[in-house]
């Protein structure tokens, strides 16, 4: 930076007037190029007269740039074009950086201006922000992020919306307690509806979708620790953002139901579960519906007939949509959620069984969820065990891990073991401390998983898988001292050394596993 400054703040606002009226973008970006490029070789600033001399190389030969700061117009150069050339463009650029001005405003300068231009409003518009509607709020912050634009990294769009709203914690606003609770909320709606446009205008691929649903997964998780302190908040707010809600929703994919799972969870967390207001909710959804069938909104609908403790009502609800059965799995969490908040443990039953179609061959993160809600059920309800079961044999091969987890679980021992075998596993596939509890209460169920092991190493014929056949039938040997039956090991000891005698390298590892004389 210059020591002997000849910008102030006035005075770059008028240069980036002069860049945008007199310069098009080629010519900006060629003079950009130049500059980037070092090619402005001499700069030398006349700070009484406010002029400007440079020199620009270009393929060896030296343009002589003439700057004044006064009369910018005046500007020339002794290239062919004379003024308003890429040697001018380029020599401003190297004075703004000199004296600590960015560069890249003179290259986006008409940018530059609307930025200025938006931020001096919205400083104005900050004390209004408490008087205005929620759809105000968001007129307001489409008109003060206007300059920051989408791009492939999702992320970093996101992360400059945000940093953008952290800019108005600067300036006090005189916010009540619940204004300030709903502000941040339509912050976070902004940036939810943003990514969900983008996805809609641009298509939807593995990362995209990912930051939307992160989104999703934050505000659920805000809403949650915010809960607590404004339980109850209800009145002007909370109609306006329930409708902002329903008009998101209205607009929404089936498929993609980002805003009726806030929507729900804004209601199971902030509104007051008053029959009244429900009710009047209920209204305003169906007078939606009447003209729009978004499934979300009949989505919404059902929940909220949920929360009227009408779970049949719900359910038919949900049904009698056309696109019922392409819902996605997430549709379900609000409504067993709110089962269990009101400890409806045998209506819950009822949806879990007539849900599992929704998740076969889904992924097994979504079947995990699934599955978490059946043992909260079984744990109130022991007599519906065997309706989980039938359940989870329903959606098979998917459920096969979840299957095999809940048999140890239940310390089930023996469906666990044959599970094991039938997938081809043997004792060394676990950790030494996952049979153990196997081997303390039934031992004997662990014969047939040792032997079988023991069989398939000895068919290798390798001396390296001979030596695990003799680490299995030392720990076979210990099964059955726990059984307290050491003479049947002595037994089936006898023919095994027989049956393999011929084996030399199987014999030798039996003598140094001690098992041999």
């Amino acid at each position: 930076m210059s020591s002997t400054p000849v910008l102030n703040d006035a005075q770059w606002s008028i240069l980036l007037e002069y860049i945008a009226e007199m310069y098009n973008e080629v010519t900006l970006s060629r003079g950009f190029h130049f500059y980037k490029q070092q090619m402005v070789t001499s700069l030398i600033i006349s700070t009484e007269m406010k002029k400007v001399n440079a020199v620009v190389e270009e393929f060896g030969e030296k343009c002589q740039v003439g700057i004044d700061l006064n009369l910018l117009k005046a500007s020339s150069c002794t290239c062919p074009v004379k003024t308003s050339c890429k040697h001018v463009a380029a020599a401003l650029m190297e004075l703004a950086d000199r004296q600590g001005y960015p560069a890249s405003q003179i290259m986006n300068a008409k940018m530059a201006l609307k930025r200025v231009a938006a931020q001096s409003s919205n400083v104005s518009n900050l004390e209004q922000l408490p008087g205005m509607t929620v759809e105000g709020w968001h007129k307001f912050m489409e008109h003060y992020t206007f300059h920051l634009k989408p791009s492939y990294d999702q992320w970093n769009y996101v992360e400059l919306l945000r940093g953008q709203f952290a800019n108005l914690k600067r300036t006090p606003i005189p916010f009540s307690e619940t204004d300030q609770f709903y502000f941040e909320f339509h912050q976070r709606l902004f940036i939810l509806r943003k990514i969900v446009e983008q996805n809609a205008q641009a298509g939807v691929t593995f990362f995209t979708a990912a930051t939307v649903y992160h989104l999703s997964d934050e505000l659920d998780e805000w809403m949650k620790e915010t809960g607590s302190l404004n339980e109850g908040l209800h009145g002007e707010r909370t109609a306006q953002t329930s409708a902002y809600l329903r008009a998101q929703m209205a607009i929404e994919s089936p498929k993609k139901l980002h805003h009726f799972r806030v929507f729900t969870a804004f209601w199971a967390y902030h509104v007051a579960a008053e029959e009244s207001l429900v009710a009047s909710e209920i209204t305003a959804f169906e007078e939606m519906e009447a003209a729009d069938l978004s499934f979300s909104l009949c989505a919404g609908r059902a929940y909220l007939f949920l929360r009227q403790g009408k779970p049949h009502l719900a359910w038919d609800t949900l049904v009698s949509h056309a696109t019922f059965k392409e819902a996605p799995t997430l549709l379900f969490k609000p409504f067993l959620d709110e089962m269990k908040h009101a400890h409806e443990w045998h209506e819950m039953v009822q949806w879990l069984r007539r849900m599992s179609s929704f998740y076969h061959g889904k992924r097994h993160l979504e079947v995990d969820v699934y599955v978490s809600y059946w043992k909260l059920v079984v744990a109130e309800l022991p007599e519906h065990e065997a309706a989980m079961w039938k359940s989870l044999e329903e959606l098979l091969p998917t459920t096969y891990r979840i299957i095999e987890d809940l048999y140890y679980e239940k310390r089930q021992w023996k469906p666990w073991i044959e599970m094991q075998i039938a997938q081809g596993y043997d004792p060394f596939t676990h950790r030494v401390n996952v049979l153990q509890p196997i081997e303390k209460e039934s031992p004997e169920l662990l014969l047939p998983y040792y032997h079988q092991a023991v069989e398939h190493y000895i068919r290798l014929k390798n001396r390296h898988d001979y030596k695990a056949a003799v680490r299995l039938l030392k720990r076979l040997e210990k099964v059955y001292k726990k059984m307290k039956q050491p003479e049947r090991w002595e037994a089936f000891f006898t023919r095994f050394v027989s049956r393999f005698s011929r084996l030399r390298a199987l014999q030798e590892e039996l003598k140094k596993g001690k098992l041999l004389e």
